[in-house]
């Protein structure tokens, strides 16, 4: 199935609409509406007390204290229905809503229904569709369109990482291996270069389409290399006690800034990755230089990232790490580094089998 880049038009003012509600003051049900025509928003409203007016937030809920049934004596409430205001407010804006399409959290209620019928609407969005028989009909006589679509997904928490990628195409095209790849490198890097985006990263962990671009750096001064062990309190359980010999990580929307370091998006986010583990500013780096790339196509994780390769010489004899709860530093001489290797990261044994013990 291809890759869902962004959301269509309806779950974009759905999400919208989402984000309107959170300004109602109803206890019971927030509502949010949204009036868009010509792909362009009119106006925006919610369900809340009139103008002036003390709400529910200071009042208490007028239903509740009359022991009202939600969906019975509609009348008896403080509030002005969503679709209403949205109605008002693009009617004080100077704006006409006739051929319009309503996006809302909710279905509307009967006279709702019929406020939109004579003020011409022509489509009614929504995800929670309470199933107003007469609100439906009045809409079915008037030829508006309801559609119920599925609630779309903005909790904050929840909203998807959006990482850097490559598609398995152009992978292919550019050279595919599995293992570490040191030949060919400039050409390599820019076939990838060209043809990389950014997607959501909970479809990259499992898409084989595509192939996340994640920056190693191996930071060592001479032959004392950093290792870094991860904590229990780190993110990703897989790697509770696994030691990485890189420094790095996705790369983000903010590494497509201009003004930052780096020549392009995956330098930049090569340098944002390694200042946010480690504390860069004590460090003076001797040079930095892509060595290669590393791909594991065994593993059901690392078939979904390609490793870029990053050779960084500093003189310092110590290495600080920012997050101390989830990484502990070591520099360990190369020679004992194989003591290190535990299994739990196919990208440290790759890389100390062919660059780092090869050097």
């Amino acid at each position: 199935m291809p890759q869902k880049l962004r959301p269509d038009i309806d779950e974009y003012f759905l999400k919208i609409a989402k984000v309107v509600s959170e300004r109602s003051t109803c206890i019971r049900r927030k509502v949010g509406a949204v009036v868009v025509k010509n792909k362009h928003i009119l106006a925006t409203g919610y369900n809340g007390a009139a103008a002036g007016a003390k709400d529910c937030l200071e009042l208490g809920c007028l239903r509740d204290q009359n022991n009202i049934p939600s969906g019975s004596t509609t009348s008896v409430c403080r509030a002005i229905h969503a679709e209403e205001n949205v109605i008002i407010q693009a009617a004080l804006s100077g704006n006409g809503i006739k051929g319009a399409t309503i996006y809302c959290t909710t279905s509307p209620c009967s006279h709702c229904a019929r406020l939109l019928v004579n003020a011409g609407v022509k489509r009614f969005v929504c995800f929670l569709n309470y199933t107003n028989t007469e609100a439906h009909e009045s809409f079915r006589q008037a030829g508006i369109e309801l559609d119920v679509l599925p609630e779309p997904n903005f909790d904050l928490k929840k909203i998807n990482e959006r990482v850097l990628a490559v598609d398995d195409f152009t992978f292919k095209e550019a050279g595919f291996f599995t293992g570490f790849k040191d030949t060919n490198i400039n050409s390599f890097y820019k076939k990838i270069r060209s043809s990389v985006r950014y997607i959501d990263r909970d479809d990259a962990e499992v898409n084989d389409e595509w192939k996340q671009i994640i920056p190693y750096v191996l930071v060592h001064k001479k032959d004392k290399y950093l290792v870094l062990k991860r904590l229990p309190k780190g993110k990703e359980k897989r790697l509770y006690e696994a030691y990485t010999f890189g420094v790095g990580g996705h790369i983000n929307p903010v590494d497509s800034s201009t003004g930052e370091r780096g020549k392009d998006v995956i330098e930049r986010g090569m340098h944002r990755e390694m200042e946010e583990e480690i504390d860069t500013s004590k460090i003076k780096f001797k040079s930095i230089k892509l060595v290669g790339f590393v791909y594991n196509e065994s593993q059901e994780v690392s078939r979904h990232h390609i490793g870029f390769i990053y050779d960084a010489e500093i003189e310092n004899n110590k290495v600080n790490v920012r997050e101390t709860k989830f990484l502990e530093p070591f520099m360990v001489a190369k020679k004992d580094l194989q003591k290190f290797l535990n299994g739990k990261e196919s990208w440290a044994e790759i890389v100390y089998s062919h660059y780092i013990n090869k050097k």
